[in-house]
């Protein structure tokens, strides 16, 4: 009986350790992807290319 405890004990650390490790990657994806936005935000201001819906406009209109 105590072998099967131990293996259900083993199986929760087992989903703990999982999430653990999901949230851990979840997070540095959400790091990279700011950090993306924030160079490519930079990029635009300093091209002068900042008028979203310049580009924008002229699409909903051949819509």
């Amino acid at each position: 009986m105590s072998n099967r405890r131990n293996d259900l004990h083993d199986h929760g650390n087992h989903k703990r350790e999982r999430r653990r490790s999901i949230s851990l990657w979840a997070s540095i994806g959400a790091v990279i992807l700011i950090i993306l936005l924030i160079v490519w935000l930079t990029m635009a201001d300093l091209w002068g290319d900042t008028d979203v819906a310049q580009f924008a406009l002229p699409l909903a209109n051949m819509l």
